[in-house]
């Protein structure tokens, strides 16, 4: 049948993230974490609803882009204090001894733990409430029945992972003649939805390799910018607090503030050579 190609290359790639967000669940709720892999899949999702919109029945998926929106930032909350904590001890680790001036790696583990612990709470919390189980829900019935609105060819896929790759290009340009973060940080986003749509599209586009490869490069330097943004707001706060505490000061943060500028000018400098 023409177009079952494209269409199973939709649908499969819609019905793989739905079955790793409930796998996701299982673990939660079985004392794993999965935090991670769960807010991967909860971005491949969105990004699909988003760009393959045309192709898929609106009115069951209406707000699903919201309450996954809404459940990824609850798992985000965690996932951004495991990540600054590794980032964060490896770069003391590399510091000289004598240039960490107090309980440094304590610190930095009992401000992110204070963080953490109540936001897993959250997260177990939100689990069990109806907001989170009709999400759920919504999800094992697009699982169920795919909701593909018109027979689905490849050169339609391909259409929409092109577009997705235009405005993600566009919004690089402006992001790097305005220079700042946020903008930068929505080129990022922009540049995971043009490689998932590639992803998505592989079965079908023989280019999305390429497509894969280059916005995936875009997606990796500016992770590693926003990463350094978030990773400086932290740092200055920890500094001040530090700064204001018997047996401490913010000299090693400063330190650490300033390789984080240095990781994020680098990003930005290697995004611009692309």
């Amino acid at each position: 049948m023409p177009g079952r190609a494209a269409t199973n290359a939709l649908v499969g790639y819609l019905n793989t993230q739905i079955d790793r967000i409930v796998a996701g669940e299982v673990g939660l709720r079985g004392g794993a974490d999965p935090i991670h892999d769960t807010r991967v899949a909860i971005r491949r999702l969105r990004s699909t609803l988003r760009v393959f919109r045309p192709d898929l029945d609106s009115s069951a998926i209406g707000g699903l882009d919201l309450d996954l929106k809404w459940f990824a930032g609850l798992l985000g909350e965690v996932r951004d204090c495991q990540v600054q904590l590794r980032r964060f001890d490896q770069a003391v680790e590399e510091l000289p001894d004598v240039l960490v001036l107090g309980p440094v790696k304590s610190r930095i583990r009992n401000d992110l733990k204070a963080i953490e612990l109540p936001a897993r709470a959250r997260v177990s919390e939100e689990m069990d409430s109806e907001r989170y189980l009709n999400l759920m829900t919504a999800l094992l019935d697009l699982r169920t029945t795919p909701r593909v609105v018109h027979a689905i060819t490849g050169k339609r896929l391909r259409k929409r992972v092109e577009r997705a790759g235009r405005k993600a290009d566009r919004r690089l340009t402006v992001a790097l003649y305005d220079g700042s973060d946020e903008m930068l940080h929505r080129a990022r986003k922009a540049a995971k939805r043009a490689r998932y749509a590639g992803e998505l599209c592989k079965p079908v586009h023989s280019g999305s390799r390429r497509i894969i490869k280059k916005y995936k490069g875009i997606q990796t330097l500016l992770g590693d910018h926003q990463d350094a943004v978030v990773a400086c707001d932290v740092l200055r706060r920890m500094a001040v607090t530090a700064g204001t505490t018997q047996g401490e000061n913010g000299f090693t943060y400063g330190l650490l503030h300033a390789r984080e500028q240095q990781i994020a000018l680098r990003s930005r400098t290697a995004v611009r050579r692309l």
